[in-house]
């Protein structure tokens, strides 16, 4: 494994200004924190229904802290079995914690659960604008990779299996994509899965109208020669918030539309990574669901698969903003067999 690091003097001491540790602050440190978790139903006004076009609700928690950083959850990960989670914030701090199922599978609470901030390759928290993680994915081996926005960039983490490594563990980062330059400030570097041998960093808002958004792909036997861009075809109107591996050369696809007079919708679909590749088409998803205003449903950024009991489920995590007209929510659906 081949792991790349920049080291220019000039970006070193800006990076170093920038992300320097504020003294004092408990958010600066690997940290215990309590969760409470209530139930929610997917139809508020049904809540025997669990129906989601081909998805089927397995269960979902709403998720608080009295922990000032709790919330702005990006991204998300499991453990194999599905019963830890791993996630980041766009505030720069990881969260780890057991997830507790009842006996139908269904997500009961939240345990054990520790927070700790990203920090740049000196150690220093990252702060401001450098900290707005928006995707992870497992790499191999305890390496984790982080995209972020803003300051457009994908770092790699060495957390351990068990990720105990999440209060010292250093980023190291891998090439730009090909014209980072030129992407949104607030609307880059969302989506990120690790299949097949290579990262695929999903870039949230298209340039136009049109649906189409861009794809980067670093092949990770040889991540220093830099990304390939590649397109996907998705509904217009929709941003691309995150990848999920299911494991057989397909990636789930999620992606959030949000409106003042509408509120939250959310569409999973699924696309084939060999088809991302077929440089003669821009392919298009197959639609798996659509999760609307009338359905438990909040700013969905973060996806991951999980293999429990011989089904895939899919695991979703909202980002509340750190407002108080938000929500994280923790929510879980069997995928189609």
């Amino acid at each position: 494994m081949v792991i790349i690091r920049h080291a220019f003097l000039a970006a070193a001491l800006a990076l170093a200004a920038a992300c320097g540790a504020q003294a004092g602050d408990a958010r600066n440190e690997e940290r215990a924190v309590a969760i409470d978790a209530v139930s929610v139903p997917l139809y508020p006004d049904d809540p025997e229904r669990r129906d989601a076009g081909q998805l089927t609700y397995r269960g979902g928690l709403v998720l608080t802290s009295p922990d000032p950083a709790f919330g702005g959850f990006s991204a998300l990960e499991l453990n194999e079995d599905g019963t830890r989670l791993l996630a980041v914030s766009d505030r720069g701090q990881w969260l780890v914690a057991d997830i507790i199922h009842d006996a139908d599978g269904a997500p009961l609470a939240l345990d054990k659960a520790r927070m700790a901030p990203l920090r740049d390759f000196d150690g220093a928290p990252f702060q401001g604008r450098w900290a707005d993680a928006e995707g992870l994915a497992h790499w191999s081996d305890g390496v984790y990779l982080v995209s972020f926005e803003r300051h457009h960039r994908v770092e790699s983490y060495i957390l351990g299996e068990d990720w105990s490594l999440i209060g010292s563990a250093n980023a190291t980062r891998l090439p730009p994509p090909p014209g980072a330059e030129t992407l949104a400030d607030n609307g880059s570097l969302e989506a990120l899965a690790v299949q097949s041998g290579a990262a695929w960093v999903g870039v949230e808002y298209p340039r136009g109208v049109t649906g189409v958004h861009t794809v980067f792909r670093y092949d990770l036997s040889d991540p220093g020669a830099g990304a390939t861009e590649h397109a996907i075809q998705l509904a217009p109107g929709f941003g691309l918030v995150a990848f999920a591996e299911p494991g057989d050369g397909q990636l789930i696809a999620v992606q959030r539309f949000w409106h003042r007079d509408i509120g939250n919708r959310i569409r999973i679909s699924r696309i084939s990574e060999a088809a991302i590749l077929d440089p003669r088409n821009r392919p298009a998803g197959e639609l798996l669901a659509e999760i609307t205003p009338d359905m438990t449903v909040d700013n969905i950024e973060g996806a991951a698969v999980v293999s429990i009991d011989g089904r895939q489920r899919l695991y979703l995590i909202s980002d509340d903003n750190f407002s108080a007209t938000q929500r994280t929510l923790l929510m879980s659906f069997d995928l189609p067999e």
